[in-house]
């Protein structure tokens, strides 16, 4: 249970029922992902990153901008630090940031 490949199962699996808007069942596997990933490897590793980002999706499907942006400065500050600015997944996560603000009306 306590390893990361499990983790990555889990958030696999957030990422499946995310995509079928079984939104509860996304976000109790990617908890239990970044459980295990927050134990295992810690807060700066870009698949504690990865978890963020698909719960920020989660919120953001839900049409909760607020928890999304959350979710998405906390994967930012992750990839930013681990990966660096110039990275994709940090380009992305800033490209999810400004989604989730042109959906709150904050341009």
């Amino acid at each position: 249970e306590q390893h990361p490949d499990t983790a990555n199962i889990y958030t696999n699996m957030g990422n499946v029922y995310k995509k079928q808007g079984k939104y509860k069942d996304a976000l109790e596997h990617y908890e239990r992902a970044l459980k295990i990933n927050l134990a295992m490897v810690g807060e700066q590793h870009h698949g504690t990153a990865n978890i963020y980002g698909g719960m920020a999706g989660v919120y953001e499907a839900q049409g909760d901008n607020e928890k999304a942006l959350e979710f998405n400065q906390k994967a930012l500050n992750i990839y930013s630090a681990t990966l660096g600015e110039q990275h994709p997944d940090t380009a992305g996560t800033y490209n999810n940031m400004g989604i989730a603000y042109n959906s709150k009306g904050e341009y």
